[in-house]
């Protein structure tokens, strides 16, 4: 076999390699769908029969949940190919649209974004729930890394109202000792929290730059290989 003839060979093997590569990438199966619909209208129906707070809150955090396991398999196939990849996938957002479910996706970031208001829904009735702090910690991390570009100082869109939300839900974090909750990530999103509510007068300049310096110093201590605090300096730049 001559040279060329290798070449055309090794070629046509290449391709049928990243065939089948791309066909494996198919992250959404036939039984995945069903599963994820079948989720939601069930918890859907409940929403809409049962008057037991505890089971309304339970159904909205089940939807919230579920919709970002979709949003984070949608976002991959974006992040990979530049659009959601797949034939399963596009019929689970047909799907998802008729049946009320829709995910929105930013034109600024280009990716589907967080279900925020189903956390916010289940938290509100019912903030005792044994999901109360992963609800309240995917609320805060999802709605921090949803609401910029590149840069996270100038939020594409949170009021003053929100921001004091979210430093109150950051400082409640910031107490937990539960495993589900990364608190090098609920330290590096709250010192930047802070530093916006300095520059939207939240904090006096003199308080906001003592507890962004105090989160600082225990993001290195706690996480001293975390490119985070990196990151802070040059956002603090004080």
């Amino acid at each position: 076999m001559n040279f060329q003839v290798r070449l055309r060979a090794c070629a046509w093997l290449l391709g049928c390699i990243c065939s089948l590569s791309g066909w494996a990438h198919d992250s959404i199966t036939t039984e995945t769908r069903q599963r994820f619909m079948l989720t939601l209208q069930q918890s859907q129906q409940v929403l809409a029969s049962t008057t037991s707070v505890v089971d309304k809150a339970k159904a909205y955090f089940t939807i919230a949940t579920t919709l970002d396991e979709i949003r984070d398999l949608f976002n991959e196939d974006i992040q990979s190919h530049g659009s959601v990849n797949g034939l399963e996938s596009a019929v689970l957002l047909t799907e998802l649209t008729r049946g009320g479910f829709t995910l929105h996706k930013s034109k600024q970031i280009g990716l589907y974004l967080s279900p925020l208001d189903h956390y916010r829904s289940a938290l509100s009735l019912h903030p005792k729930a044994g999901y109360a702090t992963l609800a309240a910690y995917r609320l805060f991390k999802n709605q921090f890394y949803d609401s910029f570009t590149d840069n996270p100082l100038k939020p594409l869109s949170q009021s003053r109202e929100e921001l004091t939300k979210l430093l109150q839900i950051g400082d409640t974090l910031l107490k937990s000792k539960d495993s589900i909750v990364n608190q090098e990530e609920v330290q590096f999103i709250q010192a930047i929290h802070t530093l916006q509510a300095i520059d939207q007068q939240l904090l006096s300049p003199a308080d906001g730059q003592k507890k962004f310096k105090q989160l600082l110093t225990q993001l290195r201590s706690q996480y001293p290989q975390s490119l985070k605090p990196l990151t802070l300096e040059a956002l603090g730049n004080f």
